[in-house]
């Protein structure tokens, strides 16, 4: 039996978070991480990388040695079976237990995996959220030339244009009526998917992979309307989904989520959540989600670490973001990119060869998102602005045709209140 005061279920981001948020306030109690991934921390930004060529110590999080720094034990490629809410003990793979006095939940979000006639046992079908699939798509490179790519999303654009700078043929299959519909507006996604058309990639949008043809090596892969692709692998990345798997049959509340408070206490004392797994609040509209974004996973662990220690710090709430600086021109976008009804005002502007292109989105004269292409050195202004939730009527041209915003660009009065509230969840790293 292994005991620990605090045990973390997971060693990647949030789980840094946690220890970071511990170590703050007990820099003497027991930690211990457990994680069925080959390795330790790493960061999941740096796959792409991984599966160029780059070795798997590139991939380090926090660099070597974080955790014995800390003084954390780690039982890495160890997967926990069971949780045991009423008797503070988990068992994992072979019947070891352990026991703790507070635990958190840092396991992440599963690839989603839709029905696909033929995917069954075959080898070169892939996902890409973790180390395990980019290592299997690096050793299994040269068995394919040709690769259909389900899902135009942040990961699915991002192994789609990896896998074409490795020479191999991409073509990327997409229900909705264009890329990148989650992370940008549509002017900003036509951008996104020209730029990558250029560089050879195709796409097949308001269509779906309905079989993967073949025996037992791929051939092609049949959309519902009818084209048939060839190609000799599939990367399936239509994205990801809280990992509910060991939470099932426990009392914890989850529903598309493990739900947390303002402390990211679960309904079960001395339980805890962060990163992937758990619904918290969005703060573009208040709303409890899942939002499986690295900089969030490590300030919600954050968050949870120093309250697991003893304190009471709330988490401000999420900002979605994401960034495409694996393209020619760098892509940023926060908060809400397309407005969901009338109450919403947007503006905009770009140069005609799309080199430079700003889009705000505004309510009741607050910024709620924007994306940015080309010139982003304004974005941290930005994402201050929708952190603040300040009135910024009197300055949204400024915000939008200046291609370099400064704080000392705006008004002092607004200056004064864009960081009103000293936040230890920053994100540095």
């Amino acid at each position: 039996m292994i005991k620990s005061e605090y045990v973390i279920v997971g060693a990647n981001v949030a789980a840094v978070g946690a220890i970071d948020g511990i170590r703050r306030h007990d820099t003497k109690s027991s930690i211990l991480s457990i994680s069925y991934e080959p390795i330790g921390s790493y960061s999941k930004a740096m796959l792409a990388g991984y599966i160029e060529g780059a070795a798997h110590q590139w991939l380090e999080y926090r660099g070597k040695g974080y955790f014995d720094r800390m003084g954390v034990k780690c039982l890495i490629g160890r997967r926990v079976t069971v949780l045991d809410i009423e008797k503070s003990r988990l068992l994992l793979e072979g019947g070891e237990e352990v026991c703790y006095k507070k635990l958190l939940l840092a396991v992440g979000g599963a690839p989603f995996k839709p029905a696909i006639k033929g995917a069954e046992n075959k080898e070169l079908v892939f996902t890409f959220t973790e180390f395990l699939d980019a290592q299997k798509i690096r050793d299994t490179l040269k068995k394919f030339n040709d690769v259909a790519v389900i899902g135009a999303g942040f990961t699915g654009t991002e192994i789609a244009y990896t896998l074409n700078k490795l020479n191999k043929k991409v073509t990327v299959v997409e229900l909705g009526d264009r890329a990148l519909v989650k992370a940008l507006d549509p002017k900003s996604s036509e951008i996104a998917e020209s730029l990558m058309r250029d560089e050879g990639i195709e796409f097949y949008l308001n269509d779906t992979v309905e079989e993967i043809a073949g025996d037992r090596e791929i051939t092609g892969v049949r959309l519902k309307g009818g084209k048939v692709i060839p190609c000799q692998a599939v990367v399936t990345a239509i994205g990801v989904i809280p990992n509910g798997q060991l939470i099932s049959g426990t009392p914890l509340k989850f529903d598309r989520g493990l739900d947390v408070d303002e402390f990211m206490r679960t309904n079960i004392p001395d339980v805890y959540g962060a990163g992937d797994v758990v619904k918290a609040v969005d703060i573009t509209d208040g709303q409890k989600r899942s939002l499986p974004l690295w900089p969030l996973a490590y300030q919600q662990g954050l968050v949870a670490g120093i309250n697991m220690a003893g304190s009471m710090y709330p988490y401000a709430g999420g900002l979605p973001m994401n960034s495409l600086k694996f393209l020619k021109l760098p892509i940023l976008s926060a908060g809400i990119t397309t407005p969901p009804d009338a109450s919403y005002e947007t503006l905009s502007t770009g140069d005609p060869k799309n080199s430079f292109y700003r889009s705000l989105v505004l309510k009741d004269g607050r910024l709620k998102g924007f994306v940015t292409i080309g010139a982003i050195d304004g974005a941290g202004v930005l994402t201050g602005l929708i952190r603040s939730k300040i009135d910024v009527s009197g300055i949204k041209e400024k915000l939008l045709y200046k291609k370099r915003i400064g704080l000392m660009q705006l008004p002092r009065d607004w200056r004064n209140k864009i960081f009103t509230r000293r936040d230890e969840t920053a994100y540095h790293d």
